[in-house]
């Protein structure tokens, strides 16, 4: 296959996911799989609509609104992969999910910085 180069100012035309370097070395999360790391992600860059969406509660948390079909077609993982994903960020500690009924959860995107400082202290 041959592709083409980018060229000038085209570089800025796509925006990035950052994956935090702990996310993707530290000890505290190594047993999560490559897929979540990329969800987990995935999650933080969402939370940048929260602001234009007023995506806070009643104690100015943000959550963000991420419906599985949406996720699903972002990233191209299957439904299962999905959901596997997002129960191995829950069980970690890394998101927290509210179901309410007929809608799409809120989604908690935790402070995985404030999970390694608490760990060193504590």
């Amino acid at each position: 296959m041959m592709l083409e180069y980018f060229y000038n100012t085209q570089s800025e035309q796509f925006a990035s996911v950052e994956i935090p370097k702990e996310i993707l070395t530290g000890e505290k999360f190594s047993s999560l799989s490559p897929s979540a790391k990329i969800l987990y992600a995935v999650l933080l860059a969402k939370m940048e609509e929260a602001g234009r969406h007023n995506w806070f509660d009643e104690d100015n948390r943000i959550y963000i609104i991420y419906p599985l079909r949406e996720i699903e077609e972002d990233i191209n993982y299957s439904k299962h992969t999905v959901i596997d994903c997002m129960n191995a960020l829950e069980d970690i500690g890394l998101i927290f999910k509210i179901q309410t009924k007929g809608k799409p959860s809120k989604i908690y995107v935790k402070n995985f910085n404030r999970m390694c400082r608490f760990q060193l202290i504590g």
